[in-house]
């Protein structure tokens, strides 16, 4: 796909509510800990309320130069599935109001519909309100 990568423009180009397509960021701590976070697309990420879900005193985006070391993924189609490293995940509870989800599949252009609840299962994460 030559299209879109914003995740509010992937949502405008493939047809979906924009308040059901999320987007999933990676942070760090800048003490060796790495956190994804995932968000419906038309919300911000608020640091602040993201460090304290996670318990740390700041977060910041991850530099790019890392987020494929890290990831596995290139950066507009980074999935919490199958992630090169086991990282803590953490939905957005604006995440959980759908009955279903988009997400990406991986790759820029591959999305996945699926029940956000099941993300929460079958990845291990926890939810939390981080946007603002």
């Amino acid at each position: 796909m030559n299209g879109p990568v914003a995740a509010i423009d992937v949502a405008n180009y493939m047809g979906f509510s924009v308040e059901r397509l999320v987007k999933t960021l990676v942070t760090t701590d800048h003490h060796g800990g790495y956190y994804v976070f995932c968000l419906p697309a038309a919300h911000r990420i608020d640091m602040k309320k993201a460090a304290r879900v996670v318990g740390v005193k700041n977060l910041a985006m991850l530099r790019p130069e890392l987020f494929e070391e890290l990831t596995g993924y290139v950066h507009g189609g980074c999935s919490p599935f199958g992630l090169k490293t086991k990282l803590p995940i953490y939905v957005d509870e604006a995440a959980l109001i759908s009955e279903t989800i988009y997400l990406s599949g991986g790759r820029i252009g591959l999305t996945v519909e699926i029940d956000p609840h099941a993300v929460i299962d079958l990845l291990e994460a926890k939810s939390g309100s981080f946007t603002s």
